[in-house]
């Protein structure tokens, strides 16, 4: 492989080198453009996701096309920026868009018998919530956090693979004709 390399080098004129040099830089730009504002690959750890993602890790495919919020659904699972620990990125359950009311639950309190306040979810704003409630850190203890946060929608789990699947979007619209 080395004496290869050496022959090239050797019998390379140097604008051989610079188209060498430019479709590289072209492939790392690409890959680049591709790797920020189209598709990513994060390591999800934690239990407050259970049992939508291992508590152990798994490797998530995040859509970087719905950053800032775009095109999110209730019930869709975001990445975002977390709004108290500086440099994280936290993966929640969307369960309120702005301009819907949820139910704000009393997490950690120590009031048993209290009830939780309905609150409208500002506009700009996003309400969250893990799928394991009782180890999540979710808009029950930060409220609502700006779209501005979201940094992505997670649209399927990669690794490890005998777990690779789509991430599916569980919550349906109520019914309430009935």
């Amino acid at each position: 492989m080395d004496a290869l390399l050496r022959r090239t080098l050797k019998h390379a004129t140097p604008t051989h080198l610079l188209r060498i040099g430019f479709k590289s830089a072209g492939l790392f730009c690409a890959c680049t453009l591709i790797w920020e504002h189209l598709i990513t690959i994060q390591l999800s750890e934690g239990p407050s996701m259970y049992p939508t993602f291992s508590p152990r890790g798994d490797y998530l495919m995040i859509s970087r096309v719905h950053k800032h919020g775009r095109g999110i659904k209730v019930g869709d699972v975001v990445r975002f920026y977390h709004p108290t620990f500086l440099g994280v990125n936290g993966a929640k359950r969307v369960v309120g868009l702005p301009g819907d009311f949820v139910c704000r639950d009393l997490a950690f309190s120590r009031d048993v018998g209290r009830e939780g306040e309905m609150i409208q979810v500002p506009e700009g704003h996003v309400y969250l919530a893990g799928d394991n409630l009782p180890w999540s850190r979710d808009s029950r203890n930060y409220g609502p956090i700006p779209m501005g946060l979201i940094n992505g929608k997670i649209i399927a789990r990669v690794w490890p693979p005998s777990k690779m699947e789509w991430v599916e979007n569980t919550m349906q619209p109520a019914n309430l004709s009935e």
